[in-house]
């Protein structure tokens, strides 16, 4: 607001930097909203998980997921997870391209996409809370088996890669957690961490995208989610390009035992979420 020359300016009168831009009333109460001691921790929550993604390819949404619900309400801070994922999953795509195996990556997420009606579906008519317990006992399962150092013999079968995806889809829709079974179906298989890793970043931001659509038809892409996703986009994609450099400084086995411990750690935080 502008106010006249020489007439005092209300105190409670929110001040525009740029009058001659007037500060449209839904965007300034969004903004009033968002900006609050809050968004400094969960600027910094987002660059740590940042750098998790840029290094790992996946393993982000388990840290952002659960802070982002707490400090905003889960309506909010899902959409904000998914919008900041995404705007960190195109210009990692550019390196990652020309890694993947295409032919299985499609196969994966067709199986992916007609299994998370089937997770949907028993997400509403069951209790989530001890489905919870039986996804970290599995995940923990694979971590132990992989720990262990068993790996698939050759190239995955095509049944096998459409068990992973479908797994991948069906836990999506139970749980909003796509990432397990294709952590496993990778780390099980002898690829070099490069192309694991540019595998997730594909996979990861192709599930990304169907999510936030799906939530656009909901509604649930609302002005203050397009704004915290913005603001909090920032020190995500900071973080990931410090990920990002990171890597090529890792070995395999590193690279290996580093996605085991996020896999742990997801486990070990799943029922809780």
């Amino acid at each position: 607001m502008v106010c006249p020359a020489g007439a005092p300016r209300d105190a409670a009168t929110p001040y525009n930097l740029f009058p001659a831009v007037p500060m449209h009333r839904s965007v300034r109460a969004a903004m009033d909203h968002l900006l609050t001691a809050s968004l400094a921790a969960a600027a910094g929550v987002a660059l740590l998980a940042g750098v998790v993604r840029g290094f790992a390819g996946f393993g982000a949404a388990m840290i952002l997921t659960p802070v982002f619900s707490a400090l905003y309400g889960p309506t909010v801070g899902v959409p904000v997870c998914l919008l900041v994922e995404f705007c960190i999953a195109l210009p990692m795509l550019r390196g990652a391209v020309g890694l993947v195996d295409w032919t299985r990556i499609g196969l994966l997420l067709l199986a992916a996409s007609i299994a998370v009606p089937l997770g949907i579906l028993v997400l509403r008519r069951a209790d989530p809370a001890p489905l919870r317990w039986v996804l970290s006992g599995i995940v923990l399962g694979a971590v132990l088996l992989l720990a262990s150092g068993w790996r698939f013999r050759g190239r995955p079968t095509r049944p096998a890669t459409v068990a992973a995806g479908a797994a991948s889809g069906f836990l999506n829709g139970l749980a909003g957690m796509a990432g397990p079974p294709i952590a496993f179906y990778y780390l099980a298989g002898a690829d070099a961490a490069a192309t694991v890793r540019a595998s997730f970043i594909v996979y990861f931001g192709a599930v990304d995208l169907v999510a936030l659509l799906g939530l656009g038809a909901q509604g649930l892409i609302t002005l203050d989610t397009l704004i915290l996703g913005a603001i909090l986009a920032l020190p995500y994609v900071v973080g990931g390009l410090v990920g990002e450099r990171l890597f090529p400084l890792a070995s395999d086995a590193f690279f290996r035992r580093l996605a085991l411990v996020i896999l742990t750690a997801v486990a070990v935080a799943a029922p809780w979420l």
